[in-house]
C-alpha cells in the first residue's frame, strides 16, 4: 500500500454513482479517490500522460461495463496487467455467483454488491487490503450454491456496525446531515421539524455513536467526521474466512 491513505481509481459508468462513490470514499480520509472513469479504457490512456495512476492501491469497477462472466475477466485482466499493484474491487447490482467467479478467477479481490456495502465502502476497502477475495453476504450465498466446487477461499464481509438505540428520526438527521452534508436548517425542511430539533438529534446521536464505540480517533478529527466513521464501520469480529469448499477455514 503507498503511504498511509488507500489510492483509489473508480471505474463508474453511471456519473451520479460516480459522484456517490466518490463521496463515500473521500468523507473517510484513510481513503482518497486519485480519479474517477467511466470506463478502464480511459483509465489505461490516462495511465501514459499521468505517472502517479501507476501507484495505486484499488481500483473499483462496475461489473455492469462487463455483458458477461468473460468479458468481466477480460477486464479485470487488463486492469491488473496495466496497475498491477492495485487490488481490483468489482462493484455489482445484485448477487451473480458466476460474474464473481470469473472476477476472482481473473485476479479481483473483492466482488461486493453495491446495495449491501452502501456507506460502507470505504470501511470495506480497507478490510479487502487485508483479506483473501472478499464477498458482500447475499454474494457469498450464491457462491454457496454453485454446484462446481470452488478453487479458492472467500471471506463474506462483515455487516456494518450497529447502533440499536439510534431511534428512526436521529438516524435519518445523521444521514442527511453526516452523510448527505446537508445544513441542519436545510435537514429540518426535510424532516418537517425545527432547526434546534435537528441539532439536538445530531447532538444525541453523536453521543449515543461515541458511548457505543470505543476507537480512538486523533484530536483533529471533526465531530462530524467522527461521526460517519463509526456509523458506516464494519463490525469486524464477524469476519470469517470460507474455505473452497464452502466451510469456514480454521
Amino acid at each position: 500500500m503507498s503511504g498511509q491513505r488507500i489510492r483509489i481509481v473508480v471505474i463508474e459508468r453511471d456519473i451520479y454513482a460516480r459522484q456517490a462513490i466518490t463521496s463515500y470514499l473521500s468523507w473517510d480520509r484513510r481513503t482518497r479517490v486519485v480519479s474517477a472513469f467511466s470506463a478502464p479504457h480511459e483509465l489505461r490512456a490516462a495511465l501514459k500522460t499521468d505517472q502517479g495512476l501507476g501507484r495505486l492501491d484499488a481500483v473499483m469497477l462496475d461489473t455492469s461495463l462487463a455483458s458477461n462472466p468473460e468479458t468481466l475477466a477480460g477486464l479485470v485482466k487488463s486492469i491488473v496487467l496495466h496497475v498491477p499493484e492495485a487490488d481490483i474491487i468489482c462493484l455489482s447490482h445484485g448477487a451473480n455467483a458466476e460474474m464473481a467467479l470469473a472476477a476472482a478467477q481473473a485476479g479481483a479481490r473483492g466482488y461486493l454488491d453495491r446495495e449491501e456495502v452502501g456507506i460502507g465502502l470505504a470501511s470495506a476497502v480497507r478490510f479487502i487490503m487485508w483479506h483473501q477475495f472478499v464477498v458482500t453476504e447475499n454474494v457469498a450465498g450464491a457462491l454457496g450454491k454453485l454446484e462446481q466446487p470452488l478453487e479458492f477461499a472467500y471471506t463474506p464481509l462483515p455487516e456494518r456496525r450497529s447502533y440499536p438505540r439510534l431511534t428512526t428520526r436521529i438516524e435519518q438527521a445523521l444521514w442527511l446531515c453526516v452523510v448527505e452534508g446537508l445544513p441542519a436548517e436545510r435537514a429540518a425542511e426535510e424532516m418537517g421539524v425545527s432547526t434546534s430539533t435537528v441539532r439536538s438529534y445530531i447532538k444525541e446521536g453523536y453521543r449515543i455513536l461515541e458511548a457505543e464505540d470505543e476507537t480512538v480517533y486523533p484530536a483533529q478529527i471533526s465531530p462530524a467526521e467522527r461521526a460517519f466513521l463509526r456509523y458506516s464501520a464494519l463490525d469486524i469480529e464477524e469476519a470469517t474466512l470460507i474455505d473452497a469448499w464452502g466451510q469456514p477455514a480454521a
